[in-house]
């Protein structure tokens, strides 16, 4: 199960999402640290919450229709394609979405349309998530961010020696994620189904999960440490990269490579995240 957490002190789519910078000089020249490599509990405003150290690989991220291919996906559509190599350094991931509990300390308010302290934070655009991981950074001291598509693929499939499944963690969607067919359309407190084999909850259903990413097609070349393509030219092409589904969706958008994307102003029911670390080589 994961970690227990102490709480001490207690529309429309088209605006582009607003660039977030510090607030001050001093936040702009302070220095971070990187994790160490190895699972660790970290602690912000009294809220100790779990980070699970992921080794560094490589695995094949997409999926295809192609009945002989170890990536197989009878319901792959082309935004999952091609299949391509992709290599990854060492990471740290939360083992659970980030809680209302976490978000209301670092942040000071909540803006969860179900309000309980227990449940994943949820209606948080991609701005609003990327000031979190900012102000998070700035209380801990270390450099907490949002995942890149390819990190949260990876840490989805469980890493690259681990069976291929269509969900994180299991073939069978009900046994690791809350998706429409069985959450009674409600959010859900994170961890309380099976996890994946790197010990991580949800990653498949209950609420959304942005990346950094802005949403492109997939390269066929392999890639080490890929970060997404460019910012689109386009401002109605500029959509961030979220993954996971939800418990609003059925489990064909809870796959492990099913892709979505939004603006940065989006904000709703079943839109949250998990924060992700480097760490120190």
């Amino acid at each position: 199960m994961p970690l227990l957490l102490a709480f001490v002190a207690c529309g429309p789519e088209e605006e582009p999402e607003e660039p977030v910078t510090p607030d001050t000089p001093h936040q702009q020249e302070q220095v971070l640290k990187l994790a160490p490599a190895h699972d660790t509990v970290f602690e912000a405003k009294g809220i100790r919450f779990n980070m699970i150290y992921l080794p560094a690989g490589t695995f094949t991220m997409g999926a295809t229709t192609n009945a002989g291919s170890p990536v197989y996906d009878p319901d792959a559509d082309i935004l999952e394609q091609p299949p391509h190599t992709v290599s990854l350094d060492a990471f740290l991931i939360a083992d659970v979405e980030v809680s209302q509990f976490l978000y209301f300390a670092v942040m000071g308010s909540n803006p969860s349309q179900v309000s309980d302290l227990m449940l994943p934070v949820h209606n948080v655009s991609f701005t609003n998530a990327q000031r979190f991981v900012d102000t998070l950074s700035r209380i801990t001291g270390y450099r907490f961010r949002l995942p890149t598509e390819a990190e949260w693929e990876y840490a989805a499939r469980g890493g690259a020696s681990a069976p291929h499944t269509l969900f994180a963690g299991s073939d069978d969607a009900g046994t690791v994620a809350w998706s429409s067919q069985n959450s009674g359309l409600q959010v859900h407190q994170s961890g309380t189904l099976q996890p994946n084999t790197f010990g991580l909850y949800d990653m498949s259903g209950n609420v959304m999960e942005w990346c950094t990413d802005w949403y492109g097609e997939y390269p066929s070349s392999p890639q080490t440490n890929p970060q997404g393509p460019d910012i689109p030219s386009n401002a109605n092409l500029q959509k961030r990269v979220v993954r996971g589904g939800s418990f609003l969706q059925s489990p064909y958008y809870l796959r492990n490579t099913a892709r979505q994307f939004y603006f940065g102003s989006k904000e709703a029911a079943d839109m949250g995240f998990r924060v992700v670390i480097s760490v120190e080589k």
